[in-house]
């Protein structure tokens, strides 16, 4: 009886340091992810949505400097999650006051499989919906970190990596704004005469929806040299993303460069953007470097495609 007792003692002992000798193996490496701490930029277009970006996990082993694992005993399972509470974290660190990418806006695979014998997980997927969701041109912050693993140990660092998206859209796809109700405050000069060819010439000419008209600083009198200068009161603040302008539709004349600028009351402005190198001929759009809501518009003409009077056939927003 006591041998019996004595033999399944040894018994266990040796499968408890068995089982040990594989632990201690396994535990040899550890998990993180390439990039982690660092900020990886990604630049797209809203408009081919969704996005998807992709980054993979790797096993290394757990005492540095050795970089040459080798690959797993058996599968491990990786669990990821995106992780906002980082980006106020982040903040405090660097300085910055990036937004985080809104909830709703994307998904986070939340497993990773790293194959028996490899080094690397299969992809990680974020897509991205950006459409209606976020506002082109700001850029968000999303961390994805991991959170756990099974069938290996998760590193003390590179656990985390940070996301920087940043949306873009092109203008020429943009829906310009209904005019109704605007009205043009105000120009530095206007020459009437051209409407004895049907031009118009006047201020009100390049928001009537007509190309064959368009408003015209005085050529007839004075000939003033730039900057010219006009000014719109859109009726109510609306949400202004950019503008489009055009010059008279056989390209003569137009606006070189534009200064834009808002304002809440059509008294006190505030500078919106320059916009330098717009082409003499067609129609011209850019965005504002940053949105704006406002109720006011100016537009002050700094240089001039030929000129010294400047053209402008037809002005919107988007």
């Amino acid at each position: 009886m006591k041998r019996n007792i004595f033999k399944s003692i040894c018994w266990s002992l040796g499968l408890l340091v068995t089982l040990s000798a594989c632990s201690d193996d396994e535990s040899d490496n550890t998990i993180y992810i390439p990039n982690a701490g660092t900020l990886v930029k990604v630049n797209f277009y809203i408009e081919d949505e969704p996005h998807v970006e992709t980054f993979t996990i790797k096993v290394t082993p757990e005492k540095y400097p050795d970089l040459n694992p080798s690959g797993l005993n058996a599968d491990a399972i990786v669990h990821v999650e995106a992780d906002p509470d980082k980006v106020a974290e982040y903040n405090a660190a660097k300085g910055t006051d990036y937004p985080v990418l809104p909830v709703g806006s994307y998904t986070v695979s939340s497993t990773a499989v790293i194959k028996a014998g490899t080094v690397e997980s299969e992809p990680v997927t974020i897509t991205v919906n950006a459409k209606g969701n976020v506002e082109p041109f700001i850029e968000y912050l999303l961390p994805v970190s991991i959170v756990s693993a099974e069938g290996i140990v998760t590193d003390h660092c590179c656990q985390t990596v940070y996301f920087l998206y940043r949306g873009a859209m092109d203008a020429s796809n943009m829906e310009l704004l209904d005019r109704r109700g605007w009205t043009v405050l105000e120009a530095s000069s206007e020459e009437p005469k051209e409407g004895d060819w049907g031009n118009s010439g006047l201020k009100e000419a390049c928001i009537d929806g007509n190309i064959g008209t368009f408003w015209s600083t005085d050529w007839a009198q004075s000939h003033p040299q730039p900057p010219h200068w006009i000014s719109f009161d859109l009726g109510q603040s609306v949400y202004i993303q950019g503008f489009a302008i055009q010059a008279r539709k056989e390209g003569n004349d137009g606006p070189k460069v534009v200064v834009f600028e808002v304002s809440e009351d059509g008294s006190t402005w505030i500078n919106a953007g320059e916009f330098k190198d717009i082409p003499a001929a067609g129609e011209y759009r850019s965005f504002l470097p940053q949105a704006v809501t406002s109720r006011f518009v100016k537009l002050t003409i700094t240089a001039v495609n030929g000129g010294p009077h400047v053209t402008v056939s037809e002005f919107n927003l988007f």
